[in-house]
């Protein structure tokens, strides 16, 4: 299941990988245009995974393959070491997991709240991580 998510992900950085490879000289400073950053391919991956995602999930997931799909979706920055390009774009990944999470056993989300709470401190949590962190806590 997670294959075409895993596949996804890779090819997702060597493209980026690749970019920031190929930039030119100076590309990115002092507020200069980054064709790396700047790349359509960031929002395509996005794209991707979300339709794939909710592919994967179909309708009404059961519990098992949601605790699948969100425990990829909440690890993938850290599974997949990338540049600084493309890791904003993985957190933002997480945000897949919303409407998965409701369809958890209770005792995963549970877990899952304790461990995404070490994970990512409330200080430092962005407003879609303390969102997923509620549902998870609910």
């Amino acid at each position: 299941m997670l294959d075409t998510l895993t596949k996804l992900t890779k090819d997702y950085i060597a493209e980026t990988d690749d970019l920031i490879a190929h930039r030119r000289p100076g590309e990115g400073l002092f507020g200069m245009p980054d064709s790396a950053k700047n790349s359509p391919c960031h929002m395509e991956y996005y794209h991707k995974m979300e339709a794939a995602v909710r592919e994967l999930a179909g309708e009404k997931p059961d519990a098992e393959t949601a605790e699948t799909l969100v425990r990829f979706l909440l690890t993938a920055e850290d599974k997949f070491p990338c540049s600084k390009i493309c890791i904003w774009t993985l957190t933002a990944l997480q945000q897949l997991s919303l409407p998965l999470i409701p369809h958890l056993a209770p005792e995963t989300k549970k877990d899952l709240a304790v461990w995404y709470g070490k994970k990512v401190p409330r200080l430092q949590r962005l407003p879609i991580q303390q969102q997923i962190y509620k549902e998870l806590k609910k």
